[in-house]
């Protein structure tokens, strides 16, 4: 399955039909170059429209039906990180007013692995990491300079004690960062983007 965000609107591209009942107001869509681009077209806009909403592609082929559908996107390819300390608390960023995670652009030569752990360093001034397994990838598109953009964001659980000189990286907008227990955090009512949301959701249940 791909869960890909367009304007904050999850667009679903599955062979399961199992997907189409775990709740969700779904639209459903066919695998076909038309039945995409008007799912994509239906996602862009509804944010005039309608409110927790999202489309489902069903087909037969999701690998075909991503590089379908990602066809007209400029890829970047960005790495972050869910790190969590010794308390077992885990860190959210204040990035432009809504609660994020640490993450970046994945630098020409550089594995992903490396580029997670350099983002999250240099955006939360954290010494030593440690990185654990692979959380896998979210997908979110956006506007840069009239061209659509299809970010591919790989995120890793980490782990440090070494934050006693933690500070935010102010020219990357990030104007505050605080440790959270996992239970203390109410999903639903989190200032947060809905990509960052699903990934929360998805390794805090873990």
């Amino acid at each position: 399955m791909y869960k890909i965000f367009i304007n904050e609107y999850p667009l679903i591209l599955t062979a399961n039909e199992q997907d189409f009942y775990q709740g969700g107001n779904f639209k459903l869509a066919d695998d076909s170059e038309e039945g995409i681009v008007g799912a994509v077209e239906t996602l862009e806009g509804s944010y005039k429209t309608i409110g927790n909403f999202g489309v489902m592609v069903m087909t037969d082929d999701e690998e075909a039906c991503f590089r379908s559908f990602a066809k007209p996107y400029k890829k970047i390819a960005a790495a972050g990180g869910i790190i969590f300390n010794e308390k077992e608390e885990l860190l959210l960023i204040m990035r432009q007013g809504k609660w994020d995670l640490p993450k970046g652009k994945v630098d020409d030569g550089e594995t992903i692995e490396e580029a997670a752990v350099r983002e999250v360093q240099e955006e939360c001034m954290i010494g030593k990491i440690t990185l654990q397994e692979s959380l896998g990838k979210t997908y979110h598109t956006y506007s840069m300079e009239h061209k659509r953009v299809l970010k591919t964001t790989h995120w890793f659980r980490m782990y440090t004690n070494d934050y006693s000189n933690m500070q935010p990286q102010l020219e990357e907008n990030i104007t505050e960062l605080k440790w959270f227990y996992p239970k203390e955090i109410d999903l639903d009512s989190l200032n947060t983007y809905n990509s960052i949301r699903d990934l929360l959701q998805r390794v805090l249940k873990s």
